[in-house]
């Protein structure tokens, strides 16, 4: 049987401050960690655990531990939100990797210490490179999103972009621009305009501006710096 539970902490007016989850699947125990973010709630870790068919549910020593770790860890003032493309697109085979690489070579340092303890070295990898790839959400995604669609006002910005420079086809040129299929596209355009966050030239008509409420949404979502970010990963 599956061992499923939680423990919470902070508790205020109903509302808790850290909710750290547990569930066990398949021999491996995944832990969940959410912090209270104004009237809402942020992930702020996922923990993958090897445990074993066999092993009992986690014990109050472990809990107690974990929480109180939980509760210094901070909200970073900017961040991403979760998402399950994250986790597709993680290179945990490099990471793996990577893992017994740093072991091997502390292992081999000749260190003239007696300390049994390492407490932190920061390294800078040889073997891969750990920038995280730029993957945009699927037309099913975009939609499901609607106006919380951060993918949504980049692609129209761009969109709006490729158009001020003269260029026709502008679905199938941002499309081909941002490594994208033009269903993507069209999609965006569509939860762009109906949240009023680009123009319409008419029915049938493609091209548009960014409005005032586009504008704002696209500097919420820190959208110079993911297009930076993009353009960079592209190039390189």
């Amino acid at each position: 049987m599956s061992n499923v539970g939680y423990v919470y902490s902070g508790a205020d007016k109903g509302k808790s401050g850290d909710f750290l989850t547990w569930s066990d699947k398949d021999g491996y125990r995944i832990w969940i960690h959410s912090k209270a973010s104004g009237s809402s709630r942020e992930i702020v870790s996922v923990e993958l655990q090897a445990i074993g068919t066999n092993s009992f549910k986690p014990s109050k020593e472990e809990l107690a531990m974990r929480l109180k770790l939980c509760a210094r860890i901070q909200l970073p003032k900017e961040k991403d939100f979760f998402k399950a493309t994250m986790f597709r697109t993680l290179p945990t085979g490099q990471l793996l990797e990577e893992h017994a690489h740093v072991i091997s070579r502390v292992q081999n340092q000749v260190n003239a210490s007696s300390k049994k303890i390492q407490l932190v070295e920061e390294i800078s990898s040889k073997n891969i490179d750990l920038k995280r790839k730029f993957v945009w959400d699927t037309s099913e995604e975009i939609l499901r999103e609607g106006g919380k669609s951060k993918d949504a006002i980049l692609i129209a910005k761009v969109y709006e972009m490729l158009q001020s420079s003269g260029t026709r086809k502008l679905s199938a040129r941002t499309a081909e621009l941002l490594g994208l299929e033009v269903s993507v596209v069209h999609t965006a355009v569509q939860v762009a305009r109906r949240n009023g966050w680009l123009t319409s030239n008419g029915v049938g008509l493609s091209g548009g501006v960014l409005t005032e409420k586009g504008n704002e949404k696209f500097l919420a979502i820190r959208g110079p710096e993911r297009l930076a970010r993009f353009i960079n990963t592209k190039e390189g």
